[in-house]
């Protein structure tokens, strides 16, 4: 499915190649949306694996919008799908709404009181 079809599209619309290499460090730790699972650390590698490809005039929010669909499975592939078509342009609103899904606030502000409560 392209990224046209989808809720997410870079505001400037992208076209390149994506390397095997590429595809396969996107697929090889994908995030399913599973509780058990950390979005943070996705993040994190999907960045790290966006970082090895600079295609000639391309910005890299636009770049990693362009990539993020092929980082994830399942139920998270599920939401991405279901957002509103056009609602997404940047890096930093995919993020945000990624984050908003998967690490809310009501659970970071959890974790950091777990963390507090034990020093």
């Amino acid at each position: 499915m392209e990224e046209v079809s989808l809720g997410i599209q870079p505001a400037t619309p992208v076209v390149f190649d994506i390397k095997n290499s590429v595809m396969m460090s996107l697929k090889s730790n994908p995030f399913s949306g599973k509780e058990t699972e950390d979005c943070n650390t996705h993040l994190k590698h999907f960045i790290d694996v966006c970082s090895t490809i600079n295609p000639a005039g391309v910005l890299e929010s636009n770049k990693r919008v362009r990539l993020f669909v092929y980082s994830i499975t399942e139920r998270a592939r599920d939401w991405l799908y279901d957002l509103p078509r056009g609602s997404i342009e940047t890096w930093d609103q995919l993020k945000r709404e990624f984050l908003d899904r998967y690490f809310p606030t009501a659970k970071y502000l959890a974790r950091k009181k777990e963390i507090s409560s034990l020093s």
